[in-house]
């Protein structure tokens, strides 16, 4: 069986202090205590800013073992170039995996997400992951890798014939805005939660939750790890909905 992640994307946001961290939690040590609740965490600000290796080493220290940091990948290289292979695009992405390395068995996945307005391009997506491939088998740890379309004409058998052929998982991205296919792509599963009705605004219901409850214990025996993360920020709801499927996958 699959082991299971459940998390939120990201763990620090402002109306998060009054409602999760107690007044005394600050900095760094939200990310601590998010890890006393749950087992992973995916990381949004990396798609804003790239961090130094420095970075990583302060979350792996904060962090207990058997956790899992997922990294979203940088903007300039999914929304800016989408996916061209310039060198400069190259160089980030060795940057990247190099200096992710200090996290060892905490790496998750790295997630790749594409733009609404990015129609498909499967030269340029097999040229693009086989190159991320390479870069991760060269390292000593190795991430995984998800990629989230937001378009939909991606979403066809030739697309992920190739996603096969790499081992990268389409990820299940549930909202009231993107299309969504759940079909399994490689040897893990990666699941984002953005709101069932308002973008990033909303709540599930259990009987929801039951739904992708049953989901993850289907697909669990013909994958290695299941990644969930909640994206539903506001108003601390994807703290409670985590906690709820956190219970009923228990």
């Amino acid at each position: 069986m699959a082991e299971i992640f459940i998390g939120t994307s990201g763990w620090h946001y402002d109306d998060w202090t009054k409602l999760f961290y107690p007044p005394e939690i600050t900095g760094y040590h939200e990310l601590t205590f998010h890890a006393e609740h749950f087992n992973t965490v995916e990381n949004n600000s990396s798609f804003y800013r790239i961090a130094q290796e420095g970075t990583y080493k302060t979350w792996s220290r904060m962090t207990p073992d058997g956790y899992r940091f997922s990294i979203k990948l940088n903007k300039f290289i999914t929304h800016e170039l989408k996916l061209e292979l310039t060198d400069e695009v190259k160089d980030k992405i060795g940057n990247i995996m190099s200096s992710t390395q200090v996290l060892g068995d905490k790496l998750g996945a790295v997630l790749i997400q594409l733009p609404p307005s990015y129609k498909a391009d499967l030269q340029v997506l097999e040229n693009f992951l086989a190159f991320l491939r390479d870069v991760i088998d060269s390292q000593q740890y190795h991430f995984d890798v998800a990629i989230e379309f937001r378009n939909k004409y991606w979403f066809n058998d030739e697309t992920y014939d190739v996603l096969r052929k790499y081992n990268v998982a389409l990820v299940a991205g549930q909202s009231s805005r993107y299309p969504m296919a759940r079909e399994v792509t490689a040897d893990i599963a990666y699941i984002r939660m953005h709101g069932p009705e308002k973008l990033f605004d909303s709540s599930y219901t259990t009987t929801q939750l039951h739904e992708w409850a049953d989901y993850i214990h289907k697909i669990s025996p013909s994958v290695k790890r299941v990644y969930v993360y909640f994206n539903n920020d506001f108003h601390g709801y994807a703290l409670d909905n985590a906690k709820e499927l956190q219970h009923l996958l228990s």
